[in-house]
């Protein structure tokens, strides 16, 4: 059936978010193990790696076995040279920063710098700054653009086989190899080179931010002059990525020197610069773009505050209950209360409740109908009369617990933050906004159109164990950032702050008091988590519960709140050794009587001791430490 060409897609801005705060080293084995993915397995989309729990419990990733044998196969001719076991190949091969670095760090070289393709996690839920903490990876997959054609057609020869001498480098950089091959080297340092004109860098110097390319360092270069390499604060985002990139020899054309700066690569000459420069000038004037990059502190950073670092402009944080999800956007937004606005969703409320519609109003004896602004309208208008001034909060707890697509309607449309998908608001809406937003603010209602202001950011907070209320369709989630927040057994929180529920502890009013933490571990570890009808929806965080005395939790809150949760809403369809057989939910009353003598019972079955019996053994341990200690001196 003859057709016409689909029409031009209109595609999205580079995410710019990705200039965050991370190091990437060893970029040189990124290069050669993504290239190798690609050519050994020969798909332009390919999920390629398995998740395993490594020996501290945390979630690893590694080469997919079903490509194991076609990945070795690739190297066969290098690794019988060399004689190296297939598997202590797979071993190097796993152990690089394609498995090993977190998403957003790999989202920056191979997305914003080498253009090589898109790395995402598989399961598209997850939010990108899942692997910033917790050292936990996750299976990701690859769709690999144009670029790396280009990687094929440089290295193979007429009939279209891949060099044995390309091979052969990549090989050695996986394998911790010294190269001599510097006519490849070569090569392929001028390739990537051309691959990186279009990125952009941001450096700070002496308190001014300088947005540029590497054509404005190859100008400098020419005019004589090295160029300031070093950002005055720190390295952020694919400068830190340019910087990895000539520590490991991949720019042909310059080199980063501590002292001098960038400079020109011995390799080249400025007569060959010059003309190089010239090319890159006509590439990027016959593909225009204006990129900024916006700088997202790395979560690991011991200096880190939440409530200084610029987040996504929507996002919505999400975990099991009591994690300290509002906890989190309350330090988020603290000190700007004046400029938020807060809501929470429930099965009732709708687009009128939430953006504003029509109501009756009285004056004079007169009853008549005007449009009666909500929430989202009277922070929309706060923000964009207040555009370049302050940033603004809008803040939406329990957002699962609402008809999502009915609360926002159209508005969802403005999740995108688009400038080419603007909505056309009711008549009454219009009218409203043409005669609120002042002239700073005009741009909010401009040509009849609405779009989200550059200052207001949407905050949520969404229960897992809640998530089947109101299932939220994949095009209103994807148009969120999203941040799991998970429950903390370490001793800092996430804003490296003593974690308060450490201290909480239960009293069941027997003369021995229990840590409420010990407790959810117990729970959450070893009866919860792994239960595959449960799992972490289910788990309890360290504030399900608040301490009614201090950092006491007494025995009737923690059976009406806790023990009811359990029996109710986790273990009440399930086979469990947290509850007795054959007990019921009325065995724990009377609370004083019958109830403290179940809830005893109930931590000998989890295992859980009394705290004083717990520095018992402690101590005990210690002892044990200095004797053997003490043995080893004598012996």
């Amino acid at each position: 059936m003859k057709v016409n060409p689909q029409h031009v897609v209109n595609r999205e801005e580079l995410n710019l978010r990705l200039g965050i705060k991370c190091s990437l080293p060893e970029i040189n084995k990124l290069l050669a193990v993504t290239y190798t993915i690609y050519a050994a397995i020969k798909k332009s989309e390919i999920i390629f790696v398995d998740e395993f729990l490594n020996s501290s419990t945390k979630t690893a990733i590694k080469l997919k076995s079903e490509y194991e044998t076609l990945v070795c196969d690739f190297y066969d001719l290098q690794i019988n040279t060399l004689g190296i076991d297939r598997n202590t190949f797979l071993g190097l091969f796993n152990n690089t920063p394609l498995f090993n670095q977190h998403l957003e760090s790999l989202q920056v070289a191979l997305q914003l710098y080498w253009k090589l393709g898109e790395i995402n996690f598989e399961d598209s839920s997850k939010a990108n700054t899942s692997e910033r903490k917790g050292g936990n990876r996750y299976s990701k997959k690859i769709n690999f653009s144009t670029n790396i054609d280009l990687i094929e057609l440089s290295f193979s020869n007429e009939e279209n086989i891949l060099s044995e001498r390309f091979k052969s480098l990549l090989f050695e950089i996986i394998t911790n190899q010294n190269s001599n091959d510097e006519t490849v080297k070569t090569k392929l340092s001028k390739l990537l080179s051309t691959f990186t004109e279009e990125a952009t860098f941001k450096i700070r110097v002496a308190g001014e931010e300088i947005v540029f390319q590497q054509i404005g360092v190859y100008e400098e270069i020419i005019l004589g002059n090295t160029v300031e390499s070093n950002d005055s604060i720190e390295q952020v985002g694919p400068l830190r990525v340019l910087k990895s990139s000539l520590s490991d020899n991949l720019n042909y054309y310059i080199e980063d020197n501590k002292i001098e700066g960038f400079k020109i690569n011995t390799n080249t000459s400025i007569d060959e610069l010059k003309d190089y420069s010239k090319r890159v000038k006509t590439k990027l004037n016959l593909s225009p773009k204006s990129t900024n990059i916006e700088i997202i502190m790395f979560e690991n950073d011991e200096s880190l505050n939440y409530a200084e670092v610029p987040i996504a402009k929507n996002i919505i944080y999400y975990g099991s209950p009591g994690t300290g999800k509002s906890h989190r956007i309350k330090e988020i937004v603290k000190g700007k209360e004046e400029f938020t606005e807060r809501v929470t969703f429930h099965p009732e409320y709708d687009y009128t409740s939430f953006v504003g519609g029509y109501k009756p109003t009285s004056k004079d004896g007169d009853i008549k109908y005007e449009f009666a602004p909500q929430v989202f309208t009277n922070i929309y208008v706060k923000a964009w009369n207040d555009l370049n001034n302050n940033e603004h909060f809008l803040v939406i707890e329990e957002i699962n617990r609402g008809n999502c697509a009915e609360i926002f309607g159209d508005i969802f449309q403005l999740l995108d933050r688009n400038p080419e998908y603007l909505i056309t608001p009711s008549d009454e809406l219009k009218n409203y906004l043409e005669k609120n937003l002042t002239e700073k603010g005009v741009e909010g209602i401009a040509a009849g159109k609405m779009k989200l202001p550059e200052n207001l950011t949407i905050l949520a907070s969404m229960n897992t164990s809640d998530q089947s209320l109101f299932p939220m369709d994949s095009a209103f989630k994807r148009r969120w950032d999203w941040e799991y927040i998970p429950i903390c057994y370490d001793q800092m929180d996430d804003f490296k702050k003593k974690n308060e529920s450490f201290d909480f502890e239960i009293d069941i009013e027997d003369g021995n008091k229990y840590s409420w933490l010990k407790f959810i571990e117990a729970v959450n570890l070893n009866h919860i988590k792994n239960n595959a009808s449960l799992g972490m929806d289910k788990c309890l965080g360290n504030y399900f519960i608040k301490p009614d005395n201090a950092n006491t939790i007494s025995l009737k809150p923690f059976i009406n709140k806790v023990i009811f949760y359990l029996w109710n809403d986790v273990f009440k369809d399930e086979e469990n050794k947290v509850f007795e057989e054959n007990t019921s939910y009325e065995d724990f009353f009377p609370i004083k009587t019958k109830g403290k003598e179940k809830i005893k019972e109930l931590f000998e079955r989890i295992e859980l001791k009394p705290k004083v019996e717990l520095k018992v053994v402690e101590a005990h341990s210690q002892l044990g430490q200095v004797a053997e200690g003490k043995e080893e001196i004598e012996s």
